[in-house]
């Protein structure tokens, strides 16, 4: 798993502790602003950029 990678699901599980109905895995469906954010940020793409073994950022690509 690439840096990248780690730091969307570091950031993706952080942002699920601030719905408290996502957080208890309550199943009962909801309007959840949180899980709508989860998603953009779970599709974001580009190329990791890494300095001296040190991730830095991210390079976007225009589609």
């Amino acid at each position: 798993m690439g840096e990248l990678q780690k730091q969307k699901l570091q950031i993706v599980s952080q942002l699920r502790t601030l719905c408290a109905h996502c957080n208890s895995g309550n199943a009962r469906p909801h309007k959840c602003p949180v899980r709508e954010i989860s998603a953009r940020i779970e599709s974001l793409r580009g190329v990791p950029l890494i300095v001296n073994n040190e991730f830095k950022g991210v390079l976007w690509a225009r589609v």
